[in-house]
């Protein structure tokens, strides 16, 4: 059997063979830019091969995707020797250039990055594609309409400019901003409209804060999202039957909070709360490593409460923040709830899957190209070998921040090993800040008038973290000699010192104050004591050399004049998680010294003069920031000494009340002579919002006062500025610029203006 069928096979084998024709050539006709061999790349019959119908028909597609040609036709034609397949190309053109024409509210760079998330930006040279300008069309319709300009309309127009070139011109007509004038609810809420409404991530209603904020902006593609955030408040506060639809929108006209008269939208929510539930019962099942006892504490719900979905998250995050801070990284905590609807209860469950310890493996940072490693290492909490440890983790990270010599590039990669799942490699990804500022500059400050100056500092010295700071300054208000050292880990353990050699000359007699001469030396020691903990102690000895304008006050009861020895010592305990010093968002910082001049450290002064300092930075919507920050400082001699006039309190200027002149509040003699105060509080309150790269503009609000021994603090007379700064942060300076306009509700002087104007240099605190 096996034979006859060799047989039959090798006597049809010719036929076969003569059927199956060879492609004999193949032909390119109307290609311009694109080459032969590119064409012939994308193509995969070959002349030689045996002629393949299906082969030839894939081919087609192959290279009609590749977006080259506005028109492409292959035919199969008759040769000597077999077939020949002719592939015909009409081009598409080049676009030499793409415009975009746009309006006031949506820029050409605000459409370019859209594109560019989506992979659509057409580029120059590149191909033209009617299918890819419909893309972009869309793209810009989705954006114009989060902006709010749903009666937006685009028009495109393809210009011919040269040689199978063209030119695109996207044209947009934005139209008016549609804006949420009103929201409502159809059916009975149970929770108040306000609540509800406040819930809503987007879309409110016309507000001048939601239209400070652009959250009144129709935005119709957030409309689901609202519905959900919607619901969820409801869950949150007990209605986990809660059902919301979608908003009947309605066209009305109204004002506007600048009081335009513009057609806005009205949109009505159906809602169902449906009933109250309440907490019954709670389980934690699953845990092992943590006993239930402990895990129910850590539970925001408690049975006969109103339940609250919001709790449920909370407690779950909790939970897991523990386990996580013990190393357990795969660990998971899945809430199962069961509703009751005869009792109106919530029965849950916390599943709790545990996994198995994690520990740190490997630990790279990369990133550092003149920072040591050993400067960013020796910040971690974490070490190689040890129990992963989130919380350490995290705080470890904040610490490399706060040393303002790297900045995370972008988010620690966690890589388990794959042979074995619990060993970690950690990858912390940092870019280096500016270390060098070398200044040859002229300027103002408030606190040193106009002044030339050069200075060298670096806050990296070569690469290893320390400080060194070299500057000459003159001007009409100061003079400075200065020269210092700060090593940041002493015998690589976290110990602090330094020097600070110094010769000052300040003139503040414009104020009718004094002028001062100084010349000295600190030098500090500190400490880490324990987590974000540290002690410092300076010791200065400085000469001093004080000398009054004249028709000022002489009086040996303000200090005196002439020239004095101050040998001084000063403790400090501070605790800061404020995230950056140079541009801080969040965290906490507790500051408390006290300075000792005089007794067994000899010299002609002695004072005690303590000083309380505290600032905290909030995150809030959208990434603002407010941050708050209050100072109180006393001063008092003692062995019969009087006070120098230089250690009193005089406030005034941007690192205090910024809305006054420098050193102008204080308590004044008859002749209207600034006497500086023994005691001095100010606040300062401020609501940070980004605009845009290194600038930032800032709401503000400062008061405070200066007094003498025998006064008290009243709020009636505190002196408060209000208003408005402009700042702009400078990087390769590591300070900020700022342009300051503020209402003060007290002039110094008479005639004084209450409004100001004011430029400044560095921070307020």
């Amino acid at each position: 059997m096996r034979k006859i069928a060799l047989v039959l096979f090798l006597a049809l084998l010719p036929g076969f063979l003569c059927a199956q024709e060879i492609l004999e050539k193949i032909e390119v006709v109307g290609n311009d830019r694109v080459t032969r061999e590119t064409i012939l790349y994308y193509v995969s019959v070959r002349e030689g091969d045996y002629y393949s119908e299906d082969q030839v028909k894939r081919d087609f597609r192959v290279l009609w995707s590749t977006g080259f040609f506005a028109n492409l036709k292959i035919e199969d034609l008759p040769g000597t020797r077999g077939k020949i397949l002719r592939i015909t190309v009409e081009e598409n053109p080049i676009v030499k250039a793409i415009v975009y024409k746009t309006g006031k509210k949506v820029k050409e760079n605000d459409i370019v990055t859209k594109l560019r998330e989506k992979d659509q930006n057409i580029l120059p040279y590149s191909y033209y594609s009617p299918a890819k300008v419909q893309k972009v069309k869309k793209t810009i319709v989705d954006l114009l309409s989060e902006k709010g300009l749903l009666s937006a309309k685009i028009d495109t127009e393809v210009k011919k400019t040269g040689k199978n070139e063209v030119e695109v011109l996207v044209r947009i007509d934005e139209g008016p901003k549609v804006r949420v004038g009103d929201v409502s609810f159809q059916g009975e809420t149970k929770l108040p409209e306000s609540t509800l409404k406040w819930a809503m991530k987007d879309n409110r209603p016309h507000t001048f804060f939601n239209w400070i904020a652009g959250k009144d902006t129709y935005k119709q593609n957030k409309v689901a999202d609202d519905v959900e955030n919607i619901k969820k408040k409801y869950q949150e506060s007990g209605y986990m039957e809660a059902t919301v639809g979608m908003p009947r929108v309605e066209e009305y006209t109204r004002k506007t909070v600048t009081f335009k008269t513009q057609k806005m939208v009205r949109l009505i929510f159906p809602v169902n709360p449906g009933y109250l539930y309440r907490v019954g019962e709670i389980k934690i099942e699953g845990n092992k490593a943590f006993a239930a006892k402990g895990l129910r504490i850590m539970v925001k719900l408690q049975p006969g409460d109103i339940y609250s979905s919001k709790h449920r998250e909370k407690s779950v995050e909790d939970m897991s923040e523990l386990y996580r801070n013990y190393g357990y990284l795969y660990m998971n905590v899945t809430p199962v709830e069961n509703l009751d609807p005869k009792s109106k209860l919530v029965n849950i469950t916390f599943n709790i899957y545990e996994g198995e310890i994690v520990y740190l493996n490997r630990l790279e940072f990369r990133g550092n190209n003149y920072t040591k490693d050993k400067v960013i290492r020796r910040e971690m909490l974490l070490f190689e070998g040890e129990r992963f440890s989130l919380a350490r983790f995290k705080d470890s990270i904040l610490r490399i921040k706060q040393l303002g010599l790297v900045d995370l590039e972008k988010d620690p990669e966690f890589k388990p090993r794959p042979e074995d799942p619990t060993k970690l490699d950690l990858v912390v990804n940092v870019k280096e800040l500016q270390r060098n500022n070398i200044q040859l500059s002229a300027g103002y400050s408030g606190y040193d008038g106009a002044f030339l100056a050069f200075s060298y500092s670096t806050v990296n010295f070569l690469g290893a973290g320390e400080n060194l700071e070299f500057m000459v300054q003159t001007g009409k208000r100061i003079r400075t000699y200065m020269f210092g050292f700060t090593e940041p880990y002493l015998f690589d353990r976290p110990i602090t010192a330094g020097f600070n050699v110094y010769d000052r000359f300040y003139d503040y007699s414009m104020y009718g104050l004094y002028t001062q001469k100084a010349r000295g030396i600190d030098l500090s020691l500190g400490a880490r004591l324990m987590g974000y903990w540290r002690a410092h102690l300076t010791y200065t000895i400085q000469r001093i050399k004080m000398a009054y304008p004249s028709g000022s006050m002489t009086s040996p009861i303000y200090g005196g004049f002439g020239e004095f020895y101050e040998s001084s010592i000063t403790p400090m305990i501070y605790r800061s998680t404020v995230d950056s010093p140079l541009t801080p968002s969040r965290g906490t910082m507790y500051s408390a010294s006290i300075k000792f001049a005089g007794g067994i450290l000899g010299g002609d002064i002695d004072i005690i003069k303590p000083l309380f300092e505290f600032a905290h930075y909030q995150p809030f919507i959208s990434k603002h920031v407010i941050g708050f920050h209050t100072q109180v400082q006393f001063v008092t001699a003692y062995h019969g000494t009087q006070i120098p006039y230089w250690e009193r309190s005089f406030l005034g200027g941007e690192r205090s009340i910024r809305g006054y002149e420098v050193y102008t509040i204080g308590p004044r003699t008859e002749q209207g002579v600034n006497m500086g105060g023994v005691k001095s509080f100010f606040i300062n309150l401020e609501y940070i919002i980004p605009i845009g790269g290194p600038v930032y503009a800032i709401l503000f609000y400062d008061m405070g006062n200066s007094l003498l021994g025998g006064q008290h603090f009243s709020r009636h007379d505190l002196y408060t500025s209000s208003g408005v700064e402009a700042r702009i942060f400078v990087p390769a300076l590591r300070v900020p610029f700022r342009l300051i306009f503020a209402y003060n509700n007290r002039p110094i002087y008479i005639n004084q203006q209450n409004f100001a104007f004011r430029f400044a240099v560095g921070t307020t605190f």
